[in-house]
């Protein structure tokens, strides 16, 4: 959950998605003025689609990247064309440089990353890919595999650079468009594989699910990431009922963008009392997001005056 708001970019002068000085310039900001604990590139989920064939544009200090045009290669072609894709290499490497750079003793460095099902739905037009799925499940699972082993060969080149903890974001991965039995089959045994290569590492996961998740809780269970994140729409009490790990979020973004004070102050308070053991934004934030809303979130939990 990137928190390079506009009023951060412009601070930086821009070039935070594709400039290691300004993407450190940028971590540094988000931590010093807005009071999130960690180091966390980059700051957006398109660096690692873009080395697999997609085209980007990286936007600017008022729009996030976003993909502008899929690969429209057969999967096998993109399996074979793209298999040799070196990751320290392109925007990919300026995120390893900036790790380099970022890793300290004191504040933890985050690894951010797209998770298999989202990146693999930003290289391939989603709607074609959610057909295949249907159509040819196990034509699509080797595709997964293959993403899932491109990620996890970026996420350990993090782990050389100095991140701490790898964050995983998959908001193409939600319940509500996968179904339960869908997330068991193609998202879940991927999830396990990545985060087994990274545990074996000694790194702690966080895994992020956008929408409606109670129905995947279970399966989230078995993933063993050291803590999972969920979006606004889920009841967190419900989900610390079933949740075996960490509980991370799920404060409004809507409301962090334009909610009041005493708004922002009491969902943060009604999080804190559902007993996650992170608090965080729900979701992607908008760029249009104030320092001084998302800094009322963090002042809050950290002035403790919630017990």
């Amino acid at each position: 959950m990137s928190a390079c708001v506009t009023e951060i970019s412009d601070q930086v002068g821009g070039g935070h998605h594709s400039d290691t000085k300004a993407m450190v310039s940028a971590a540094r900001k988000i931590n010093e003025l807005i009071g999130f604990e960690n180091y966390g590139v980059p700051y957006c989920l398109t660096a690692e689609v873009e080395a697999l064939g997609a085209s980007v544009n990286l936007g600017d200090n008022l729009i996030e990247p976003r993909v502008t045009r899929y690969n429209d290669e057969p999967l096998e072609a993109i399996m074979e064309n793209y298999s040799l894709v070196d990751v320290t290499t392109g925007r990919m490497g300026v995120v390893l440089e900036a790790i380099r750079e970022l890793r300290n003793s004191h504040v933890p460095v985050i690894g951010n990353v797209s998770g298999h099902i989202s990146t693999a739905t930003s290289v391939v037009d989603p709607l074609e890919m959610f057909k295949m799925l249907r159509r040819e499940p196990e034509r699509v699972a080797g595709f997964l595999a293959f993403v899932n082993d491109y990620l996890i060969r970026y996420t350990l080149e993090m782990v050389r650079a100095g991140a701490d903890v790898i964050s995983i974001s998959d908001p193409t991965a939600t319940g509500e468009i996968l179904g339960p039995r869908n997330f068991q089959k193609f998202a879940v045994p991927y999830y396990q594989k990545i985060i087994k290569a990274l545990h074996k590492e000694g790194i702690p996961i966080i895994l992020h699910i956008c929408g409606n998740a109670s129905n995947i809780v279970e399966s989230l269970n078995e993933v063993k990431a050291n803590a999972v994140s969920f979006d606004s729409i889920v009841n967190m009490k419900i989900a610390r009922a079933g949740i075996k790990t960490g509980l991370m979020g799920n404060v409004s973004t809507q409301l962090l963008h334009t909610g009041e004070r005493a708004k922002i102050v009491g969902i943060t308070r009604n999080v804190l009392h559902s007993e996650v053991d992170i608090v965080a934004p729900a979701c992607g934030l908008s760029m249009a997001t104030s320092i001084s809303n998302l800094k009322t979130m963090t002042d809050y939990v950290k002035e403790g005056s919630y017990h």
